[in-house]
């Protein structure tokens, strides 16, 4: 049983419920845990539905920070339609995601865009910084660019300024386990697309995982 509130960050989702349920059973948070979702919770995935409405609902009893990651922002600007909505169909797995909610962007509910409006850009605690995409290293984290925070790759990125340690998704790891650089480390393990869903624990590096065929495996940094 666990004894000391965890510091938990979870990768790219992509729609994976089941990976996501998986998980959750596995790391089997408490209250006095804090949970960072860091972003694309949607498209690519069967049920990117599901997995707003389990974070959402799972918001009501524990300690969840989610950040917006580039998927939710291409799917609120395809709520406005038009050509928007079709590039992200044909482009960004928003198929998925309309097929989730019965086909059609009419059928969102509006407690979802409320979510979506609602996703932080950025966390911070102590000792690390909670970001979808990536940081330039010689700016605040309160000026950093939208396109930096939310669509920037990771390349091989510098130490941030703060001296904290930036955990991240978005650019995904071929290898599908996390890249650690030491003073960067992400956690997207590409699970819409055949990989699998990460969990980080913070305190101790070590790390879970669990992909849409219900397996289970750890690791450490």
């Amino acid at each position: 049983m666990n004894t000391q509130p965890r510091t938990l960050a979870i990768g790219d989702i992509h729609g994976c419920i089941d990976a996501l349920t998986t998980l959750w059973n596995t790391i089997q948070p408490t209250p006095d845990d804090l949970i960072v979702f860091l972003g694309d919770y949607v498209d690519r995935g069967p049920d990117s539905k599901a997995v707003i409405d389990f974070i959402t609902e799972k918001q009501q009893k524990f300690n969840i920070i989610p950040l917006i990651g580039n998927h939710e922002e291409k799917f609120c600007l395809s709520g406005h339609g038009g050509c928007e909505i079709e590039a992200w169909v044909e482009h960004w797995g928003g198929k998925q995601t309309l097929d989730s909610y019965g086909g059609s962007i009419d059928l969102v509910p509006d407690s979802h865009w409320e979510f979506l409006r609602t996703c932080h850009p950025t966390f911070e605690t102590d000792s690390h910084i909670f970001v979808h995409a990536n940081l330039e290293h010689d700016i605040p984290v309160g000026k950093q660019l939208p396109f930096t925070i939310i669509h920037k790759k990771l390349g091989n990125p510098l130490p941030h300024q703060s001296g904290k340690t930036m955990i991240c998704g978005h650019t995904a790891q071929q290898s599908y386990v996390p890249l650690n650089l030491g003073h960067a480390v992400c956690i997207d393990t590409d699970p819409g697309r055949g990989g699998w869903l990460t969990c980080l624990h913070l305190e101790t590096s070590d790390y879970w995982q669990s992909n849409l065929a219900g397996q289970v495996r750890e690791g450490k940094l």
